[in-house]
């Protein structure tokens, strides 16, 4: 339940009575659900993930979802994601939803409409090389971090880092947003692989105390020999290793769990493209379409595409359940 705990403790924070009483039915659902599980084995999808839009501005070396776009189709508008929350998301009481790409500051309607429907319960995963909006009811933000500047800008193209930070520090010197302090809108994500997996600690040093927290999970091949995995072995369990003892010298700030991380050392998610410890059905993951991806959220709704191995998954948000008993596709 520690998991539990600390997502509650980040959700209420900043909450006044008024907010705690009206989004008090999602905090009963959630508990529920859970119990459900424990006792019944009850599989309801407790979290979100939305592709926002079928376009990125930049085309990262590691990037999942070029591998599966499709380059005509187009996005939803947005009252079609409108009547999307409502009759998906908030009639099964889902907690929180992480707005993901494509870039999704590109479609800024978007955000906004989720933040209106579903207020500080939306994350959004960004590149943040566009300036960050102050979305009242944001939750916070994820930026995605590649390790320090040469290597983030040898993933992501040169000169995304600079862009990167000075938007992040450009909105936490900004004023606070709907009474919170600006830095604790801004978390950071980094994916682990062979071509970044060096620069961990110096990423931990160089954010901590810019930033409220930061999140590492590892890269997840499509198929077998994938150069950019970090394979299971003595190098990545010295990441692994490394990332733990960060974790102990600031438990605050790397919000990874020991035993989350304890995890990465080998497979816990499935057999071949099969899930199975993966609770895969805990999430539910749609694409810019509005259509459910398996077998997971950085799957596709085509059946026919490609599938990521999830004997060789690194994702975090289902190892974080995992770690904490919740598993079975």
């Amino acid at each position: 339940m520690a998991f539990i705990t600390t997502r509650m403790v980040n959700l209420i924070y900043g909450r006044g009575i008024t907010e705690l009483l009206h989004e008090m039915p999602f905090y009963i659902s959630i508990f529920k659900k859970i119990i459900a599980y424990r006792l019944f084995k009850s599989k309801q999808p407790m979290y979100g993930s939305v592709d926002v839009n079928n376009i990125c501005n930049l085309h990262c070396t590691h990037c999942y979802w070029w591998l599966n776009r499709k380059e005509a189709e187009q996005d939803l508008t947005v009252e079609d994601w409108r009547g999307i929350i409502r009759d998906k998301f908030n009639k099964q009481k889902i907690f929180v939803i992480t707005l993901v790409g494509g870039e999704p500051t590109l479609r800024p309607d978007i955000i906004e409409v989720f933040c209106k429907e579903m207020p500080r319960r939306v994350c959004v995963v960004t590149n943040a090389t566009f300036p960050l909006r102050r979305f009242s009811g944001l939750y916070f933000y994820w930026v995605s971090m590649d390790g320090t500047e040469k290597v983030h800008d040898s993933i992501r193209g040169e000169g995304a880092y600079a862009k990167t930070k000075k938007n992040i520090l450009d909105y936490v010197a900004g004023p606070d947003r709907d009474g919170r302090p600006a830095w604790t809108d801004i978390w950071i994500t980094m994916t682990i692989n062979s071509l970044n997996y060096m620069t961990v600690e110096e990423l931990i040093e160089e954010w901590r105390g810019k930033v409220n927290k930061i999140g590492f999970q590892f890269h997840t091949p499509f198929v077998k020999g994938d150069p950019l995995m970090l394979p299971f072995g003595a190098v990545r369990n010295r990441v692994v290793d490394k990332i733990i003892e960060m974790k102990k010298k600031y438990p605050d700030f790397v919000i990874n769990p020991v035993k989350q991380l304890s995890l990465m050392k080998g497979n816990w998610g499935g057999v071949g493209t099969t899930p199975v410890d993966c609770p895969s059905w805990a999430i539910l993951s749609l694409d810019h379409m509005g259509r459910v991806k398996q077998p997971c959220c950085i799957g596709s709704a085509d059946t026919k595409s490609m599938k990521p191995l999830c004997e060789e998954c690194g994702l975090g948000c289902y190892s974080i359940l995992v770690a904490q008993g919740i598993r079975g596709a």
